[in-house]
């Protein structure tokens, strides 16, 4: 208000993005983050597009995409880390996951929900060197949420 700005942008940007950024109201939370965060929005040729969940992230995305895939068959493990991705000799695709308490996990689908540091730890050696993956080098862990949905 202090200087000119509607309370329509803080109803419907700064609170927004203060909960996606940090989970907490803006007026708690270091300005710098959410001009930080803004300007690569109004930076970006898409960032009139951006959207912001209407609630907490488990309730508005993490259970329906859950409820979506065992409504149609599909597992999820949650809490389960994996320590060793397993690919083919002969195709480099992956064979199975193995886990922390030394589980094997065969599926026909894999997706990842790792913070990509953790990622780049797992990366079966033959998949290092393709192109493809060698892009995770240029990838820095932050703590904010991020989904790309293909469809």
């Amino acid at each position: 208000q202090k200087y000119g700005m509607p309370e329509r942008i803080n109803d419907e940007i700064f609170i927004a993005m203060g909960k996606a950024l940090d989970f907490i109201d803006p007026d708690q939370l270091s300005m710098s983050v959410i001009l930080t965060a803004m300007n690569r929005f109004i930076n970006e040729a898409d960032g009139s597009q951006t959207a912001f969940l209407d609630g907490n992230q488990p309730d508005r995305l993490c259970e329906p995409i859950l409820q979506h895939v065992r409504a149609r068959g599909g597992q999820v493990q949650t809490g389960t880390p994996i320590v060793e991705i397993n690919v083919n000799d002969e195709d480099h695709t992956i064979q199975s996951l193995t886990t922390a308490d030394g589980r094997t996990i065969e599926a026909d689908y894999y997706v990842s929900a790792m913070p990509v540091d953790v990622l780049k730890r797992l990366i079966p050696k033959p998949w290092s060197t393709l192109p493809y993956f060698r892009q995770l080098d240029e990838l820095e862990g932050i703590p904010v949420i991020n989904i790309q949905l293909w469809f």
